[in-house]
């Protein structure tokens, strides 16, 4: 796998992903931010 440049990357993040468990059923929410770097030093200074 070739790696590209410093912000050339196509990237895809979810701040938040909900769903309801297929088997319990029971309802799962989970939130994450990636790491403040490369692409995502956009992100610097927000607060969430």
């Amino acid at each position: 796998m070739e790696l590209e440049e410093d912000g050339k990357q196509i990237a895809l993040w979810a701040y938040k992903l909900s769903f309801y468990h297929p088997v319990s059923k029971e309802f799962m929410s989970f939130k994450s931010l990636p790491e403040k770097n490369g692409t995502w030093k956009i992100l610097e200074g927000i607060k969430i």
